[in-house]
């Protein structure tokens, strides 16, 4: 899954249309959602949470500059994989201390991917930063 979302261009962590699971011929799964998963599988896939970092603050004679064009990737009620700009000092404090962001007028460059998924009882995992 990782190799999928790094590095540039950032893809989808999953591509669950593609699966060979649901290849051609094959009964449709009981409990099927209109997305084409079981609630299980559903549940599995909206809880990946990916955050795509690319943050550059560096101080100038006006004071500092920020590019901050972070963006959080989601999957919407149809399955279908998007994503979102927001600003780096406003996700959640888990891709911030990866990211190693302490906000306020902190210069330097932070740019990696930020994910973390919950399995089926609920646990979530370690957080993965990978930087490229």
């Amino acid at each position: 899954m990782i190799r999928r979302v790094t590095p540039w261009p950032v893809e989808p962590p999953l591509q669950l249309w593609n699966c060979p699971l649901r290849a051609s011929g094959l009964p449709p799964l009981p409990n099927e959602g209109r997305d084409g998963l079981t609630d299980e599988i559903r549940s599995y896939r909206d809880g990946i949470e990916v955050y795509h970092v690319n943050y550059r603050a560096q101080r100038n004679s006006g004071g500092v500059e920020v590019f901050d064009s972070t963006q959080r990737g989601f999957y919407d009620e149809n399955g279908d994989f998007h994503w979102t700009s927001v600003r780096l000092q406003d996700t959640p404090s888990w891709v911030r201390s990866r990211a190693g962001f302490q906000g306020g007028e902190h210069t330097g460059t932070r740019r990696g991917i930020a994910m973390r998924t919950m399995d089926y009882s609920g646990q979530i995992s370690e957080v993965i930063w990978e930087t490229y």
